[in-house]
């Protein structure tokens, strides 16, 4: 993926200028996609984060297709988190990936 370095400047400057840990929403997507492209191994844990975090929300709660493209990018950018990496980055899907297939199977077992 080409990412234009003005958008990677962008992304940098809106990052530092941000004072929590991780940047959430369509901004943090934007950002850690723009960064990602770049430096993977350095932002991978934090846009798989944001990832999740986008499929777990209300915009595509009624959108599987749009949910599972999301969580596919989300495992993509994951295979990029390093191994040396701290445990809590490593293992981020355990819980909340059983916990997105349980609302999965109730939102299915809802329509049935």
């Amino acid at each position: 993926m080409s990412v234009h370095e003005d958008m990677v400047l962008k992304a940098r400057v809106r990052l530092l200028s941000h004072n929590e840990r991780i940047l959430r929403g369509e901004e943090g997507l934007w950002v850690y996609r723009a960064l990602f492209a770049v430096s993977p191994a350095a932002h991978a844990y934090k846009l798989a984060f944001v990832l999740r975090e986008a499929a777990e929300g209300p915009r595509v709660a009624h959108l599987p297709g749009a949910r599972q493209a999301l969580l596919d990018e989300a495992r993509a950018a994951c295979a990029h988190v390093p191994s040396h990496a701290p445990a809590h980055q490593v293992r981020m899907w355990e819980y909340p990936m059983a916990e997105l297939r349980r609302i999965e199977q109730q939102i299915t077992g809802a329509r049935q």
